[in-house]
């Protein structure tokens, strides 16, 4: 059976990719929507959640929305994003299943560590099954914000369970860094952070070979 899918999209200020992102909503017909507001000024008029006082960061948001969530499974979309082609969710529903993860399988230098590879889903776009996602802990929100690497931590944690990963070219554009707005330099520290963490967690994984 076709599951049924919840978007999830946490959101901070930037209210000029509404646009672009209800046009790829409208088009892709989830069951559900759900927009995380992580304390934007002022607050999303069109949010379903509200996290208020200070920013939670994009970990927590996304947590929030898993948990608010009442389908099958929950596609994690950033809100910087355009429509490519108007059956991108229905690509994703097909791939769905048990202990995967769907999205755009990524590799580079920046996966190596000890020599050896580690490929991710991007985070911009991802979906799984919701109680896995649930039992698996959901994302990590001890990392620093901005929180990249936090699609590596949790592809790292799937696949540390057994996960299949699952590419797909996904059917939207990503302005990458949309959102990206901070302090050069709390970007790096964060990435640097993160990654550090990252390689400790895939280094004790024992998914390194010697």
């Amino acid at each position: 059976m076709t599951p049924t899918v919840t978007v999830i999209t946490p959101w901070r200020n930037h209210p000029e990719f509404v646009d672009g992102y209800l046009e790829a909503i409208e088009a892709g017909q989830p069951d559900h929507f759900l927009v995380v507001d992580d304390n934007s000024d002022p607050p999303l008029e069109f949010a379903d959640v509200w996290l208020k006082g200070h920013s939670h960061g994009f970990c927590s948001a996304c947590n929030a929305g898993l948990a608010a969530a009442g389908t099958d499974a929950v596609v994690f979309l950033n809100n910087d994003i355009r429509l490519v082609r108007a059956n991108w969710l229905r690509e994703i529903r097909v791939l769905l299943k048990p202990r995967t993860l769907v999205g755009e399988l990524r590799s580079g230098s920046h996966t190596h560590v000890d020599g050896q590879e580690h490929p991710y889903i991007d985070g911009w776009c991802i979906a799984a099954m919701r109680e896995d996602l649930l039992e698996l802990g959901g994302w990590d929100d001890t990392l620093e914000e901005p929180a990249y690497y936090s699609d590596n931590m949790l592809t790292l944690r799937a696949a540390q369970a057994g996960w299949h990963l699952s590419h797909l070219n996904v059917g939207l554009h990503h302005l990458v860094t949309g959102t990206a707005k901070d302090d050069p330099s709390r970007i790096h520290q964060a990435a640097q952070a993160n990654r550090a963490k990252w390689v400790q967690a895939v280094t004790d994984s024992k998914l390194v070979t010697t």
